[in-house]
């Protein structure tokens, strides 16, 4: 979670906001039977879309 954080920072993203994406993703990554690797990319992706406002 540490790396992540630094990274949002990096975007300009508060932590809420990642904690938030996190969890999302892990509940959905859970469901779904995704492995770490794909689950951390996806939180990533999802932090690079979030620093864009999309």
């Amino acid at each position: 979670m540490r790396g992540l954080l630094r990274f949002a920072q990096g975007l300009g993203l508060d932590e809420d906001t990642v904690r938030e994406i996190y969890a999302t993703v892990e509940e959905q990554a859970a469901e779904a039977g995704v492995g770490d690797d794909d689950r951390m990319a996806e939180v990533r992706k999802r932090m690079l879309a979030a620093a864009r406002g999309a």
